[in-house]
């Protein structure tokens, strides 16, 4: 009973100021024609006061007619400006320009040869009506008066004054006529034309009132959902919560039948559902393959895509989306790092517009933070235990070289000493060489101390740059590789600027890769190339030497447990970038590295 009364009282209070505001826009113009209808009858006065040149107050037995009419016109006048105030009574004002044109008409009649001086005040009550009326309710009303003002004028003539009429005052008559008659018809056209495109403008300002109602919704919206999952991506270090709450948020926007997100395996091309609405229990423990098709063209392109569902064989593997007609399928990309795909399908009829992809595209972009926060969690953890399993390589490494080089070099120039020492008693002759092989046993051993420093770190990479290092790096092994020839090809790259970072260890990739090829490859020539592209530099090191079975040597280095120059991919990530080699037996090996600039 409240909720009814609430109702009802919420009804009255809405529908009385309507009602009370129609009725103002109603009387409106009859105010306005009401005090033009006063001003009129003063004219009136001054008209009469002038035909009949007697008082016209007080009103007596003698007094004229058009005295007596003006008088009555005056009461009726009195009597319509009371009925403005009385509801009932206010809506038959419309039709009392009818007894107004009725007054005019009996004033010209008894105004005798005067009637063209009342001519004017016909358009008043015309004019008022036209503007109201439709453009032939007008044409009616105008001819109607016309044939009002023609009979006053033959009347008076032949009736009263008994005189001839001349040409002239009947060409007079007819333009008063054509006047009159066409007068009003104009006005109600005129006022038809103005009031649709009145009405149309209104309508089209409604129209765009609405829009942008509308789109300030939308935006609303969007924004809310921007702000639950954003909420989600600060509150929660689990990238599921995230993946959960971008398709809730999603289904808020753009509503759809059903969605999921699908993430990299870790096996080539599969992908596995981590994040679902409305998916069935067998499409939720699906894995797929993807290599051609719809999803795998996303997946190269890195655009999203509005597909239709039947044209898809991937798509067609998932129950829940073969009752859909569309879907829309958004790469999940981030960093030059791919982690899935966002699907969302409906089947409502038309496919998803460039709006809706656009809002499912901006809340894909908070899962693809989550995902890349995730990877970086993990690659910070993996970086660790490799940097700590690195350190302690480089240290037993670091120790057999010295063991295998400086320390058995000194150890032979200490007994070199020794043995000279013994010379200058037994065989002084002897000494000269012998210090001969000293010095040049110093010599080298000099050069392989250098040499492993400036493998530790050159220090000329943090004052003249990566071009510099390579080319000092590289000009220590001629002469001393064989016959194997090094050609370093690095050309505009002086605006190129890395960090210590990413140059340090594109150095690094470089020299192992080099070095590997000097002791395995036997090749005739080794290119290392390096150029830019946009806002990558590009790496190569490629030799024609003897190659290696690339599966072979992985399957070794899996049972040694260490994976040498096999994890360059891994080390150029660490810095953004990323690496591949490619190698077969008899055609050499080609390194390539691709590190991000500065």
């Amino acid at each position: 009973m409240g909720v009814k009364a609430s109702t009802t009282t919420g009804t009255s209070t809405t529908d009385a100021p309507s009602t009370s505001s129609d009725r103002w826009k109603l009387l409106g113009g009859e105010r306005f024609y009401t005090l033009a209808r006063w001003v009129t009858i003063l004219l009136l006065m001054g008209i009469t006061l002038f035909i009949t040149q007697t008082p016209i107050w007080p009103l007596s037995l003698q007094s004229q007619p058009l005295v007596v009419i003006l008088w009555a016109y005056a009461a009726f006048s009195l009597l319509a400006t009371g009925a403005l105030f009385i509801p009932g009574v206010a809506q038959l004002l419309s039709f009392a320009y009818l007894i107004d044109i009725g007054f005019i008409s009996l004033m010209a009649f008894f105004g005798g040869d005067d009637h063209a001086i009342f001519f004017p005040l016909y358009l008043l009550p015309l004019i008022n009506a036209a503007i109201r009326q439709p453009a032939m309710i007008g044409l009616i009303s105008g001819i109607g008066t016309a044939l009002l003002y023609a009979m006053v004028f033959v009347g008076w003539r032949y009736l009263i004054s008994q005189s001839s009429v001349q040409s002239i005052e009947f060409v007079a008559l007819a333009l008063r006529s054509l006047t009159l008659s066409l007068l009003p018809w104009m006005t109600s056209a005129l006022a038809e034309r103005w009031s649709e495109n009145n009405r149309q403008s209104v309508a089209q300002a409604q129209l765009q009132t609405d829009q942008a109602l509308t789109q300030a919704r939308a935006y609303r919206d969007q924004m809310r959902s921007l702000y639950e999952v954003a909420y989600a991506l600060s509150t929660t270090m689990d990238y599921r919560n995230v993946l959960e709450s971008a398709l809730r948020e999603s289904r808020r926007l753009v509503p759809y039948t059903c969605g999921f997100v699908m993430l990299s395996s870790g096996q080539e091309n599969e992908l596995y559902v981590a994040a679902s609405q409305s998916l069935s229990i067998a499409d939720q423990a699906r894995k797929i393959t993807v290599s051609q098709g719809g999803l795998a063209e996303v997946l190269r392109s890195g655009a999203s895509q509005t597909v239709t569902v039947a044209e898809q064989p991937d798509l067609q593997l998932f129950e829940s989306l073969r009752a859909c007609r569309s879907a829309c399928i958004i790469p999940l990309q981030a960093a030059m790092r791919t982690y899935g795909l966002m699907v969302v399908g409906t089947d409502r009829s038309g496919s998803f517009t460039g709006e809706q992809s656009d809002m499912l595209t901006a809340l894909a972009r908070y899962a693809i933070i989550a995902l890349h926060n995730a990877q970086l969690i993990f690659d910070l953890k993996e970086e660790r235990t490799k940097l700590l399993s690195k350190e302690e390589e480089v240290r037993h490494q670091l120790a057999r070289d010295l063991h295998d080089g400086p320390a058995q070099s000194i150890a032979a120039i200490t007994m070199n000493i020794e043995f000279i020492k013994k010379l200058l008693d037994r065989d002084p002759k002897r000494v000269v060489d012998e210090l001969d092989k000293l010095s040049a046993l110093a010599k080298r051993t000099t050069y392989e101390v250098r040499t492993m420093l400036f493998e530790l770190r050159p220090l000329v990479l943090e004052t003249q740059g990566l071009k510099v290092t390579l080319e000092q790096y590289l000009e220590r092994f001629k002469g001393n590789n064989a016959g194997t020839e090094i050609v370093l090809e690095a050309e505009h790259l002086s605006d190129v600027h890395l960090d210590t970072k990413t140059e340090g260890t594109l150095f690094n990739i470089i020299q192992e890769a080099v070095n590997n090829a000097l002791k395995h490859a036997k090749a005739k020539h080794i290119w290392v190339r390096m150029r830019r592209d946009g806002k990558m530099l590009h790496a190569v090191v490629q030799d024609d030497g003897a190659g290696f079975d690339k599966a072979a040597v992985l399957r070794s280095y899996e049972k040694r447990g260490s994976f040498g120059l096999l994890n360059i991919d891994e080390r150029a990530r660490l810095v953004g970038g990323q690496a591949d080699m490619e190698s077969e037996l008899g055609k050499g090996t080609k390194v390539t590295i691709v590190v991000p600039i500065e």
